[in-house]
């Protein structure tokens, strides 16, 4: 599993990364991380299996999931 992309929201303590697989399949998950603890970042919120055949798909799904998620 690749990182592809990862959007932040404007705070920075949410995250969501666009993942692509060694068979050519997107999928995306949320993060979150708390400033005051160093632990970094945990899995939190929506997620999806590798359902997506392009980066774009994967986006646009995660985008109307995701409420902050500002896309250009």
């Amino acid at each position: 599993m690749t990182v592809v992309k990862s959007i932040n929201d404007v705070t920075g303590t949410l995250c969501v990364d666009i993942l692509s697989n060694d068979h050519g399949r997107f999928s995306f998950k949320c993060f979150r991380r708390d400033p005051e603890d160093n632990s970094g970042w945990y899995p939190y919120g929506p997620e999806s299996d590798f359902l997506y055949n392009s980066f774009e798909e994967a986006q646009g799904a995660a985008s109307k999931v995701v409420s902050w998620m500002d896309i250009d």
